[in-house]
């Protein structure tokens, strides 16, 4: 096939609209979409390269698949190397696992099935990660395994209209799959979700192999129309649109459009050396600016880069991507198989020796477990086990603390107070959502979804534990947020036996942003401010949930001296991310409010 440097200029525009998307989302929301006009290059040109060698008798799947390597293979491991090496330095303790199984799944093209998962709860953020970018990869390279097995083994004469009937299935149960889940979570990772947008190029490959050429008027017009499509696309379509399925036709279309179209000043402009250079750079620019972007916002735990970041990230992006070109991309092009394959081994253990030791290297600087991660009652929180913590020989308190995260965080300041007066509680909890009956998986987002499905498997255990106890107390981030989760709580009150007691927490205020992100270290060291985030609507809801109901009551855990000057007190990190208490924070506020607290229980415990 011949070179084109159009289709490099092309190139070039799927990475800004990339570029774009990530510096800012709000800059342009559907930037996203220049992944999908990469797809729809790489299915129009692979398609050219088989079908062409396939009618020379030329084709070998083994220098297919060696050719597709090579040229990925080098810079992408650099990439991964580099990057594991920073992120070693750059992350917290807590999160050095989710930066290694990362890189695991990326070196292994599999990260879009990680990534579809979606965030932790309690760790790094998916838009934090290093290596999020290498899901389209992942798919890439998943894609080549199949391509050639497709155009290979059915006939010429078929191979059309098999394509367009896989593009119209799968892009049809990928519509119906998103519609019924009403979100597009993991159809987004998915590579049959994205298996016709490669088809789409590989479809016009086949079925416009010599071009479409009016006359130079009419194809420019076709061309300048399809090139506005593609970036009305970007503007038009957004994150939380049914993306990929019917709508990702749209723009792999249009792409689709301009690659096949012949004789125009839309082609003749991305010809030209600047947006061809650019184009020849994407590869390498796709690989580098993410990183660089995900440290940044890691590392001062916000998404939105200051202009010196953005100017920082500019420039780092362009001088990393020359490099890696240069040096990486080029230089294995001109080489041969037993050099790469030498590379591929020794960076492949230089990267595990990186994953495995220098985040031990580098642990006696990290800071303390206990002020950055919760470390408390895990053992009854997402399992079906019950806990008992506070004085374990008080004899039958049958008191139950149940809840999200918020109850998990309250485990240590229960804990402090009931060994002091004389009173155990057992414990279930979970991760994001309260393990209570009603509540509605439609309410929640698309990366909140597997926390609720995670929490219903608890749900009849928790119910079980109710029953058993006199007194029911339980916390939550939000009782009012989805609405559900309160109609759940009203429930549960209104169901509970003459003889039990509902006891229910007013939590303790988040922060915008994680402190010790911020901080790096469990002693005071920033002059940074944060943004205190009560829950003033959230306790006037469950104010009037105790006044509707007697043996329903409130305890207030935001008042008191120890959270004024949130997220320290006396100096030390009493936050262990922006929206829960660590242990010393817990036990602390557990130390002031202890008096009030059993002022408040006591009458409770004793039926009065």
């Amino acid at each position: 096939m011949q070179f084109r440097n159009d289709i490099q200029g092309i190139r070039a525009l799927a990475f800004f609209l990339v570029f774009l998307f990530h510096l800012n989302y709000t800059w342009l929301q559907g930037g996203f979409i220049g992944v999908d006009v990469f797809f729809v290059i790489s299915g129009y040109l692979m398609t050219s390269i088989i079908v062409d060698q396939k009618d020379r008798n030329s084709f070998s799947f083994f220098d297919f698949y060696w050719k597709r390597l090579k040229r990925i293979f080098p810079a992408y491991l650099f990439l991964i190397i580099a990057a594991t090496l920073a992120g070693s330095f750059v992350y917290l303790g807590r999160d050095i696992w989710t930066l290694q199984k990362s890189a695991i799944a990326s070196i292994i093209f599999l990260s879009n099935l990680l990534f579809s998962r979606g965030d932790s709860y309690f760790g790094a953020q998916l838009n934090e990660n290093p290596f999020l970018h290498t899901w389209s990869l992942a798919i890439e390279m998943q894609f080549y395994l199949l391509l050639p097995l497709l155009l290979i083994w059915i006939k010429k004469k078929f191979l059309s209209q098999v394509i367009l009937l896989v593009i119209v299935i799968l892009t049809a149960y990928t519509s119906i799959s998103m519609h019924i889940d009403q979100r597009n979570g993991s159809a987004y990772f998915s590579l049959l979700s994205r298996i016709p947008e490669f088809l789409v190029g590989a479809f016009y490959s086949l079925k416009f192999k010599n071009r479409i050429n009016f006359n130079r008027v009419y194809n420019s017009i076709f061309a300048s129309l399809n090139l506005v499509i593609l970036v009305l696309s970007a503007f038009l379509i957004g994150k939380d649109s049914f993306f990929p399925g019917f709508l990702a036709l749209i723009p792999t279309i249009a792409t689709a459009n301009l690659l096949v179209t012949d004789n125009n000043f839309i082609s003749d402009f991305f010809a030209k050396k600047g947006p061809v250079y650019l184009g020849e750079l994407s590869y390498s620019l796709y690989l580098w600016h993410w990183p660089v972007i995900a440290f940044i916002r890691y590392y001062h735990d916000a998404y939105f880069l200051s202009p010196g970041e953005l100017i920082l990230t500019c420039i780092l992006t362009f001088m990393l991507a020359w490099l890696s070109y240069r040096f990486i991309e080029n230089f294995f092009r001109k080489k041969s198989n037993t050099l790469l394959i030498r590379y591929s081994v020794a960076g492949s253990i230089i990267w595990a020796a990186i994953a495995f030791f220098v985040p031990k290297i580098t642990a006696g600087y990290q800071i303390p477990e206990a002020y950055t991660s919760p470390t408390f009652g895990f053992r009854s929180h997402n399992e079906k086990v019950i806990e008992v913590f506070g004085d374990k020989t008080a004899e039958n308190s049958n008191i139950l603390l149940i809840g999200d995260s918020h109850a998990f965080t309250i485990k240590p300041y229960l804990d402090y107070i009931g060994k002091r007066n004389h009173f155990s509680f057992s414990t279930v909890t979970t991760d994001g959502v309260p393990a209570l009956q009603g509540i509605k998986r439609e309410d929640y987002r698309a990366n909140e979804v597997k926390f609720y499905d995670s929490t219903q498997k608890l749900v009849a255990f928790t119910q079980q534990n109710i029953k058993k106890n006199r007194i029911i107390m339980i916390n939550c981030s939000s009782f009012i947020e989805p609405p559900s989760v309160y109609s759940a709580l009203e429930k549960l009150a209104a169901s509970l036996r003459p003889d039990q007691k509902l006891v229910v927490f007013s939590t303790f205020p988040s922060l915008d942003r994680d402190p010790v992100k911020v901080n790096r270290d469990y002693i005071k060291r920033t002059s940074a401010s944060f943004k205190i985030i009560s829950k003033e609507k959230n306790k006037i809801a469950l104010e009037k949930l105790a006044a509707a109901h007697k043996n329903v009551f409130l305890y207030d855990l935001s008042k008191g001296n120890v959270l004024k000057n949130v997220p320290f007190y006396k100096d030390t990190l009493m936050y262990y991310n922006a929206s829960h208490l660590n242990t010393y924070g817990s036990v602390s506020l557990g130390k002031e409010q202890e008096k009030d607290f059993m002022s408040f229980f006591r009458p409770i415990m004793s039926g009065k």
